[in-house]
Order: C-alpha cells, then sequence, then structure tokens
C-alpha cells in the first residue's frame, strides 16, 4: 500500500518529502474537519417524540461546540466515533470543536482554509475557549488568528489563556473562584511499569505541611540506612503517609534513633575526655613517686583485695544464676514472643535491615482493608517471575506486588470462577453478578470504548428484560458492561447488540456499520445490507481467517479464532477455538420510536 523511501534520495530531497507527507496530513486533518462539519449538518434535527413519549434517555439536540453552534442530535456521536474509530465522546468533541471554528472562530476557520494555520492548533483554540460566550470567543479570535502558525504550541496556550481574561475579565474571575472549589487529589491513569502520578491541588498551607511532612519521613528514611536518591525517599514517604499509624510509628523510631545517636556521641566524647583525665593523672603520679596498691607499698597482704573482691563475686555468681533461672522460665513462657522482642530491642538499636522494619511497622499498625483483583498465572505464581494483572491498576511485574501490598499481612480469598453462571430473576444485578462482570469484561463492551468497568458500570440487558419474562433474565449470559451514551442509544436510537458465543459483543448501528468488541478492542466489520442481512466487509480490510492468519477480506468471511500468546488482559473466551458471527436476520432500517 505504500511504497518505501527511495535510498537514493540525498538529504535535501528527503526533507523536502517530508515536508510534502507534512503538507498532505494538514491538508487530510482540514478535509476530515469539513466532513465533520457536514455530517453535523446532516444531522442537526431530532424527530420531536409524541405527547406522552418522553422518557430517560431518548434522544435529544445538545449543543457540543459552546454558545452560538448549532445543536446537534446526541447519538450521532456514535456513529461518527464508529466510522472514524474513536470513542463517542472523543467523536462528540471532535464534532463540536469543527463547528466552533466554523461559527464562533471565522477568522481563525478561514487561515486553516487556506493552508496557514494548521487544524490541530485551531481545533486547540476551540477546545481552550469552549466556555467563552460567543462575543468573548470573538475577541479571542481576532487576536490569535495571524500568529497561530508562528508561535509554540506552548506560547500560543499563554496567548489564549490572557486573551481569554481579557475578553471576559468576569468570566475569568467566576473561573478562579470555581478552581478554588475544585481542590482534590487525582491519580493518573497511566500504570508506567508499577508507578503512578498522584495529582494534588490543595491550599498553599496544607501543601507546605505535607511537603515538610514528606521530608521529615525521608530523612528518617535515610538515617534508617535508605541510600536510595532524596526525590525516591520522598514517594516512599508519600507513600508511608497513607498509612498514618505505620507514619506515626517510623517518626517514633526515627526520633528514638537520633536520641540514641546523639546520647551515643555524647558518651563517646565524655569518655574520651575521662581517658585523657586518667592518662594525665597516672602520669602524675610517676612523675611524684606515689604508690598504685598494697603489693606495690611492700603490703604482704596486698592481695587481700582481690580475695574479698572474688568472694564478692562468687556470692553475685549466685545470684546470678538463680536469675539465670528465672529469666529461663520467663523465656519459656513467652517463647512464641521472643522473636518480636528481640526485633524490637534490634530496632531500637538500629541493627534491623531497613525493608524488614518497615515490613515489621506497617505489619503492627492498624491498616484499612483493601481488596486487589490480580490476574496471574500458576507459572508467574510459582515463580515469582513475570506479569500480572491488577483490576484497576493495570500489568505489573509480579515481583512488585510486593509493593502493592506493602506488607506480609495478606488474606487470599478463593478465586472467582468465571466459567460459573450467576442469575438471578429482579431486574438489578445484585454485587456478586456486578463484580462477576467486572473481572469478565476489564473494558465496557462498546465501540473503542476508553474507560475501565467499574463497579457503577451500566450493565445492559442485550435481550430487554421483561416484567413477564422467564426467571433468570439477570444473568451472566444476558448482561454486558456499557456506558450510559451506548445504553441509551441501544433502548431509544436503534442500535443492536448481540452476544456471540464466546462471549464478544456484535454491535450494528441504525445504518448498518457492524462492529465486533472483544478482549482485544474493536474492529469495524463493514457494512450489513438491512435487507438482506449481507455483510461488505470495508475495501482492502484484513479479516481473521480460521486458523487465525490475516487475510484479504470477502463478504461473508466472518470466521475468525482467539489469538495466540500472552495476553496482559486474557480472554475472556479462553479455550474457544471459533467463532461465527450470525448474519442471517435483517436489522432495522430506522431508530424505532420508543413507546410506554
Amino acid at each position: 500500500m505504500f511504497d518505501p523511501i527511495a535510498d537514493e534520495l540525498d538529504v535535501d530531497q528527503t526533507l523536502d518529502r517530508g515536508a510534502a507527507a507534512r503538507a498532505a496530513e494538514n491538508a487530510a486533518q482540514v478535509e476530515l474537519i469539513l466532513v465533520a462539519l457536514h455530517y453535523a449538518d446532516l444531522n442537526a434535527t431530532v424527530e420531536p417524540p409524541t405527547e406522552g413519549e418522553i422518557v430517560p434517555g431518548i434522544e435529544r439536540l445538545r449543543v457540543f461546540g459552546g454558545e452560538g453552534c448549532p445543536p446537534l442530535a446526541e447519538f450521532c456521536a456514535m456513529e461518527f466515533g464508529g466510522r472514524l474509530g474513536m470513542s463517542h465522546g472523543a467523536a462528540a468533541a471532535y464534532l463540536g470543536e469543527a463547528l466552533a471554528l466554523r461559527h464562533r472562530f471565522p477568522k481563525t476557520f478561514a487561515q486553516v482554509l487556506a493552508g496557514k494555520a494548521e487544524p490541530w492548533r485551531a481545533r486547540q483554540i476551540a477546545r481552550a475557549c469552549l466556555s467563552l460566550s460567543l462575543v468573548a470567543a470573538g475577541i479571542v479570535d481576532e487576536r490569535v488568528n495571524a500568529i497561530i502558525n508562528k508561535v509554540s504550541p506552548a506560547r500560543l496556550g499563554r496567548i489564549v489563556a490572557a486573551a481569554k481574561m481579557q475578553a471576559d475579565p468576569e468570566k475569568a474571575k467566576a473561573d478562579a473562584e470555581l478552581l478554588a472549589r475544585q481542590r482534590g487529589v487525582w491519580l493518573g491513569q497511566a500504570n508506567e511499569h508499577g508507578t503512578k502520578s498522584v495529582i494534588a491541588r490543595t491550599a498553599v498551607g496544607d501543601a507546605n505541611r505535607l511537603d515538610a511532612a514528606v521530608e521529615e519521613l525521608a530523612e528518617i528514611l535515610a538515617l534508617c540506612g535508605d541510600t536510595d536518591s532524596r526525590q525516591q525517599r520522598r514517594a516512599k514517604a508519600l507513600g508511608l503517609l497513607a498509612d498514618p499509624a505505620a507514619a506515626l510509628k517510623l517518626r517514633q523510631h526515627g526520633r528514638q534513633k537520633a536520641s540514641t545517636s546523639a546520647t551515643s556521641a555524647s558518651a563517646s566524647t565524655s569518655a574520651s575526655a575521662s581517658t585523657a583525665a586518667a592518662d594525665a593523672h597516672a602520669d602524675g603520679d610517676a612523675a611524684g613517686g606515689g604508690t598504685g596498691d598494697g603489693a606495690a607499698d611492700g603490703d604482704p597482704h596486698g592481695s587481700a583485695g582481690e580475695n574479698d573482691a572474688a568472694s564478692r563475686d562468687a556470692d553475685g555468681g549466685r545470684a546470678h544464676m538463680a536469675g539465670a533461672e528465672s529469666e529461663d522460665r520467663k523465656d519459656r513462657k513467652h517463647r512464641k514472643h521472643r522473636e518480636a522482642g528481640e526485633d524490637h530491642e534490634a530496632s531500637a538499636t538500629g541493627d534491623v535491615p531497613l525493608d524488614r522494619l518497615l515490613t515489621d511497622i506497617k505489619y503492627r499498625s492498624k491498616r484499612t482493608p483493601h481488596t486487589f483483583y490480580v490476574h496471574i498465572t500458576d507459572a508467574a505464581l510459582l515463580s515469582g517471575e513475570g506479569v500480572a494483572r491488577v483490576e484497576g491498576i493495570g500489568p505489573m511485574l509480579v515481583a512488585q506486588l510486593k509493593e502493592l501490598v506493602a506488607h506480609e499481612h495478606v488474606v487470599l480469598k478463593p478465586v472467582i470462577d468465571l466459567r460459573e453462571q450467576i442469575s438471578v430473576d429482579a431486574y438489578e444485578a445484585p454485587h456478586r453478578l456486578r463484580e462477576w462482570m467486572k473481572l469478565r469484561y476489564p473494558t465496557p463492551m462498546v465501540p473503542w470504548a476508553t474507560t475501565e468497568t467499574t463497579q457503577g458500570t451500566d450493565l445492559d440487558h442485550v435481550r430487554p428484560f421483561s416484567k413477564n419474562g422467564p426467571p433468570g433474565q439477570t444473568s451472566t449470559k444476558n448482561l454486558t458492561p456499557v456506558t450510559r451514551l451506548p445504553h441509551n442509544a441501544k433502548t431509544h436510537g436503534g442500535w443492536r447488540n448481540l452476544i456471540l458465543p464466546d462471549g464478544s459483543i456484535e454491535w450494528t448501528s441504525p445504518r448498518g456499520a457492524r462492529y465486533l468488541v472483544d478482549h482485544t478492542g474493536t474492529q469495524y466489520l463493514g457494512q450489513v445490507n438491512l435487507t438482506t442481512g449481507a455483510l461488505t466487509p470495508p475495501p482492502g480490510a484484513l479479516m481473521p481467517s480460521p486458523q487465525g492468519a490475516l487475510t484479504p477480506s470477502s463478504p461473508g468471511d466472518l470466521t475468525s479464532t482467539s489469538p495466540e500468546g500472552l495476553d496482559p488482559e486474557p480472554s475472556p473466551s479462553a479455550g474457544q477455538t471459533s467463532r461465527v458471527v450470525d448474519i442471517s436476520g435483517p436489522r432495522p432500517r430506522t431508530r424505532p420510536r420508543p413507546r410506554r
């Protein structure tokens, strides 16, 4: 499909080829914006419901691009995003940005059409000014349209921010107050090899105190033998603050160790001074001819003192032996606590390795229980090496699970058998069923989904629930996790879905676009003839063959196998070898009108 770059091109010719490719890319982006605008014009109306038909979730008109833009049919973003390979949320944002350029930023849009402004920069401006009024957006448009391609993206962002404040000072003030009310702590989406970002927005004083607490714990870790860099120790300290009891114990241990070190240093100084004084006294006795003991004085009984001392030592030895017997009985009585006592004594003197000290502190502190769902193979579990997948976090090395748990106090719960079928008679899904669905489908089973399945994700009855229907309609065989807009589009907008034998989901849009959603992601299968049910794959598309290899598509060739190899998100269809898509029945031609 693409020819390789010729080897005979020199540097200048290669750069010219790259510049031409960039120009073609910009032209393609402009064309896509124009396509989005035309598509929006085709979906600017919704058939009004008749009296008594207004129900929650029904399609309505919605403004995507801000004040001054025409409203669009809400579900049209799903059809647009499906064909362009993006989520419905991203598709709605793209349509809104295109409309905003045409209706709110006409001068900037003119620069885009003339090839003087890169389309992605123009869309960035439209997105940043989404909340501005039409008049304020016009002021920003006047300010930035001539320089959009002349400054760096970062500088352009600052210019746009300043223009927004100048265009609508009251709005800027309200935004500042709103940001002050939006303080919070968030976790970054990315999980890079067991490392995650924490973003916090809080009061300045609280931020300074948190910084001081982190710094103190980082210094204590260094005092206890941690040789990592300061920033690495600060990251560990922040993790310790998540367990206040453990952080408090470490602070106490650190202060005790610092006090012990100071006392030892003071004692060492005193001992040195005493030794020096004793040496000086001995030198003085030698110079003045003083006597040292009775033997040196010629006293025949000079050894009597030593005999008395030996006698006292013997009496002390007997007392010591009795005490030792008492201690031995005490040791036998508290044998099971001896090791802990030794650990405490060692930790007080700083002889315990740092990792063991932290484990002991965390284990003994009262921790809030947490539940982790870990997907791991038996080989990785036995060897301690390999990759595990943790629900809500993502892939991690098996060796990093220790950091995740942070202590040795672990309770293993029975494995949830996803082969077990669960069903209830009620419409609502109980917690056990929701947990099963979350583990079976880590991502909502809608085209191009970008989020993770949670306990609050909608569960769609693929075969609609009927109050007069058979028992067990709410079951693992009839439910699939979906986000809210696709759920409404299926209920009220003519979209259809089907659960295939291997657990994957097939979606068909009101216009016949068909998508396959499984554990590997989303695949556009082509267009379905709504009369005959025949499927026409996209030209030149590669479709899975029965042997698992990719082959050129042909109408009706819809048999595939599960991919082989290690998958960080295990397939819900493990053990299945093939699937056949049912295309026997026609799909609805139009969106059905909801009836009460």
